[in-house]
C-alpha cells in the first residue's frame, strides 16, 4: 500500500508502539493486513469506512492469518524493558494462560499438560487466587510457572499507582504462600488487556516486577477452533510466547491446547516457562 495508506498505516503503528500496547499493535497489523488486500491505495477515511463495513468473521479470519512477530520485535526493539519472546533461533517456545485460575479450566489444563509433558506459565489474577487457593498448588506442583496477571482484571491504566503496587504486591504473596515459593522470585507481570504506558513499564521495573506481553495470540474465545489451532501452528517460531485465556467463552482452551500440543508435537518444540525463556536472549 503506498501513498496516504502508507502515511497513515505508519502513524497508527508508531503511535501503538509508542504507547507499547500490545493491543493497540494489534490493530495495526489487522488493519495493515486488511488494507493490503484492498485492489487499490485508500485513504485513511476510505478505508475505515470499508473496514466498517466488513463482516466480522472476515476481519476475525483476517486477524488470524496475520501474523505478529514482526511488530512484536519491534516492540522488543523499542522497548528493551518488555518481555515478547525469546531467541528467534532458538528451539524453545512458551506456552502461557492469562485470567485464572478457574475451578474447571485450570484442572483440564493441567491434565492436558501432564499427558503431553508440557511445562507452562500460568498468569493469574489475586481475587481468583484467594476464592480458589488449591488450583495454586496443584500447578505448583505439576513445575509450573505462576505469575502476575493483576489483582483483579482492570487496565493498569485507570488504577491509581500506589493501589498497583499494592495490587501487584498482594497477588505476588499471594501465589507465594500458596504455591510454597519465594515470593522475591515472582516477578513476571502481564498486564490485562496488554495496557502499558512508559510510565507504568518504569513503575514496574522500579518495583521489581518484569513487564511480560506475547507474541502469539488467538482471539479463542471470539473464533472457532480451527482458525485458533491454525493461527498457533502457523505463526510459531523459535521463542514464541503464545498466549491462551481461561475463563471465557468459546471452545473450551484445554480442547484447544491439546489440539495445538497434537499439531504441534511433529516438530519437537521444547516447552519451557516464561523465565526460562527470557534466559535465551
Amino acid at each position: 500500500m503506498q501513498g496516504a495508506g502508507t502515511d497513515w498505516f505508519r502513524r497508527l503503528v508508531l503511535t501503538a508502539a509508542g504507547e507499547g500496547n500490545l493491543a493497540r499493535f494489534v490493530l495495526a497489523q489487522v488493519l495493515k493486513r486488511y488494507a493490503s488486500l484492498l485492489p487499490q491505495p485508500t485513504a485513511e477515511a476510505a478505508c475505515a469506512k470499508k473496514l466498517m463495513a466488513t463482516p466480522w468473521r472476515a476481519l476475525i479470519e483476517t486477524y488470524a492469518a496475520t501474523s505478529l512477530n514482526s511488530a512484536v520485535r519491534t516492540i522488543a526493539q523499542r522497548f528493551p524493558l518488555i518481555f515478547c519472546a525469546g531467541d528467534p533461533h532458538s528451539r524453545q517456545i512458551a506456552l502461557t494462560y492469562d485470567d485464572g485460575p478457574h475451578p474447571s479450566d485450570t484442572p483440564a489444563l493441567l491434565e492436558v499438560l501432564a499427558r503431553h509433558g508440557v511445562t507452562a506459565t500460568f498468569s493469574w489474577l489475586g481475587e481468583k487466587i484467594e476464592q480458589h487457593p488449591a488450583l495454586v498448588a496443584e500447578a505448583a506442583a505439576a513445575g509450573h510457572q505462576l505469575m502476575i496477571h493483576g489483582y483483579r482484571h482492570r487496565s493498569f491504566l485507570l488504577e491509581r499507582e500506589d493501589a498497583l503496587h499494592s495490587m501487584l504486591d498482594t497477588t505476588r504473596d499471594l501465589i507465594a504462600r500458596h504455591a510454597g515459593r519465594d515470593p522475591a522470585l515472582i516477578s513476571s507481570v502481564r498486564p490485562p488487556f496488554g495496557h502499558l504506558s512508559q510510565k507504568i513499564m518504569l513503575n514496574l521495573v522500579q518495583w521489581g516486577y518484569q513487564p511480560v506481553l506475547c507474541s502469539i495470540m488467538p482471539v479463542h474465545w471470539m473464533q472457532p477452533a480451527k482458525l485458533s489451532i491454525r493461527q498457533v501452528v502457523a505463526q510459531v517460531e523459535g521463542g514464541s510466547l503464545i498466549v491462551l485465556h481461561e475463563a471465557l467463552t468459546g471452545p473450551p482452551v484445554a480442547q484447544l491446547t491439546d489440539a495445538i500440543l497434537s499439531r504441534l508435537a511433529a516438530k519437537n518444540w521444547e516447552y519451557v516457562t516464561v523465565n526460562a525463556l527470557r534466559n535465551t536472549l
